[in-house]
């Protein structure tokens, strides 16, 4: 299963059981009743659709990028930089335009 699934089904997986959790509390203070009993069932019915979902979830592979992932970091080379490539560029913030250099 790539990364990105796996992420998201763990993720999935967590709010259900942090859901489950909370309705035990629900049930404790509003007793065993028709609606409490339905929705508990309600949560572990998608408990085991997670199950088989993440069963059937695609094998390890090369994981397709997200829309909202930041894009990979570019390495910087440690040379300092050709004083060519900023010969006309501005010293924006200390004052403006150099004076042209002949």
């Amino acid at each position: 299963m790539t990364a990105i699934v796996d992420y998201d089904l763990t993720r999935a997986r967590r709010k259900l059981d942090e859901l489950d959790r909370v309705l035990r509390s629900v049930k404790n203070r509003m007793g065993n009743t028709l609606d409490v009993r339905r929705v508990c069932g309600d949560v572990d019915r998608l408990k085991d659709s997670l199950d088989l979902l993440c069963e059937h979830a695609p094998p390890a592979g090369p994981s397709e990028p997200r829309e909202d992932a930041p894009s990979p970091l570019e390495p910087l080379p440690e040379v300092p930089y050709d004083p060519a490539l900023f010969a006309d560029a501005d010293d924006e913030g200390i004052g403006g335009m150099r004076p042209q250099r002949t």
